[in-house]
């Protein structure tokens, strides 16, 4: 039987415990873990998923060959408090990085630390949007095939973890800040829209060239999958795809709607993971690393995490994880923000959202700019047409609370909270929700009444 010592947070202060990892014969014995993650993308916007246009051939066939997540989360949809979540397996709050472009705080340890003190080496190459470096001691490398490849050999008598992080297809790249470019690709006549986006020309157009950013996306997840087959690696790696968030267009990232929280992600596994799989069961981005640590021979309830492993859903199709998802996110610290807290709760079926600042008015780069993401189009077409005019209002006017039966209405397009059939329902995920962040030391709680 192997034994290392591994790092366990108790009170604030690291004390080393025994780590047990049974029937582990060498380190090699345990399997690698390979995480692309890319820069909002959205969960409707992949072949896998059900869009029947888009060209995800990649990502559609790690999916076919291993486990596709219907309901993954992160907490935050945004990428600094969604990427610290994914590293440290703790909610924003806790962690600290709770506004875009903060860092987490000081005591605060990650994946290198926790799957080092396992004898792994773990690494990320590309995008970081993480800080301060101390608490995320990774192996740092420019995103390139030539140095995910030294990488991995070198990892050959050691089990490895590698991040690929990719900026695409992050939608900026098609808007005001780099200068509007049309899709090469689609023809935006046969762009899907989402229901909750107003339907223009210039709102398609960058759907559409969005549409471009996630093809190439794939064709990365393509190029990383088979230079994992030339080295051999495949049958012992747990290979995922996810992404930080969803699509920078209204009611997507920088919300707690659906569409912003909800994320792709798919697992392969080979010989592990049945392929063709499809799970409902709910995870979050504070789940990965008990997981990792769970299936590399840790104990991750060791370790003060809030998430939990699902090393269960994964190897013995378990269908059930979490009994509810929560969502966070402030509009502050991000460019043109604004004091606009939000907080959500979701169960199986049922979602409450609380804006406590709703007298307030959110803001966000998407409302700074015209171009950004079809929105001057919006505007111009919200003087004549009701639905427009509606929702350019509800973008940055929201009720106090909302509640949705995502059965019924998963694109939250009918706010319950008035209704008096839902008032149990709300109360009950209200409460829930209270207590949650009561447990998280939210500095919104006060404001919740």
């Amino acid at each position: 039987m192997k034994r290392r010592n591994f790092l366990k947070l108790a009170g604030g202060a690291l004390t080393a415990v025994a780590a047990t990892l049974p029937g582990m014969n060498s380190p090699t014995d345990r399997p690698n873990f390979l995480f692309i993650l890319s820069d909002d993308h959205g969960i409707m916007d992949a072949g896998c998923y059900g869009n029947p246009v888009i060209k995800t051939p990649n990502i559609d066939a790690l999916a076919a060959e291993g486990l596709l997540f219907h309901r993954a989360f992160t907490p935050a949809a945004m990428c600094a408090p969604s990427r610290s979540s994914l590293f440290t397996g703790l909610n924003p709050h806790r962690h600290g990085c709770y506004m875009n472009h903060g860092s987490v705080n000081e005591e605060v340890q990650s994946i290198p630390h926790f799957l080092g003190e396992l004898g792994y080496r773990v690494g990320l190459a590309g995008k970081t949007h993480i800080k301060p470096q101390e608490a995320f001691p990774f192996e740092y490398m420019d995103l390139t095939l030539d140095a995910i490849e030294e990488f991995i050999d070198r990892s050959n008598k050691e089990p490895f973890c590698l991040f690929v992080a990719t900026n695409d297809p992050h939608a900026e790249k098609i808007g005001s800040r780099r200068g509007f470019r049309p899709s090469s690709l689609y023809d935006s006549g046969e762009i899907p829209l989402p229901p909750y986006l107003v339907d223009t020309a210039d709102t398609r157009e960058q759907r559409a060239g969005y549409y471009d950013l996630v093809t190439r996306l794939d064709s990365l997840v393509g190029d990383i999958a088979a230079l994992i087959d030339e080295l051999n690696a495949s049958e012992n790696t747990l290979f995922t795809y996810a992404s930080d968030h969803g699509a920078s267009f209204p009611f997507e990232k920088w919300t707690c709607y659906e569409a912003g929280l909800n994320l792709p992600m798919v697992m392969r596994w080979p010989g592990k993971i049945e392929p063709g799989r499809r799970t409902g069961a709910m995870v979050s981005f504070i789940d990965i690393v008990p997981t990792l640590i769970d299936l590399a021979g840790g104990s991750p309830t060791t370790f003060d995490f809030d998430g939990k492993s699902f090393k269960s859903v994964l190897l013995e199709n378990t269908t059930k994880h979490h009994e509810y998802i929560m969502g966070t996110h402030t509009t502050e610290g991000i460019v043109n923000g604004s004091y606009y807290p939000v907080r959500s709760i979701r169960d199986e079926r049922y979602k409450y959202i609380h804006n406590t600042n709703s007298d307030g008015f959110f803001t966000n780069i998407i409302t700074a700019s015209e171009n950004q993401a079809g929105w001057g189009s919006w505007l111009q077409k919200a003087k004549h047409d009701p639905f427009a005019a509606r929702q350019v209002r509800l973008y940055q006017k929201r009720p106090r609370e909302e509640v949705y039966d995502l059965k019924h209405d998963p694109h939250e397009m009918r706010n319950l909270q008035s209704d008096p059939a839902y008032g149990e329902i709300k109360n009950y995920l209200k409460t829930q929700l209270t207590d949650w962040m009561r447990m998280q030391n939210d500095p919104e709680l006060n404001h919740m009444e």
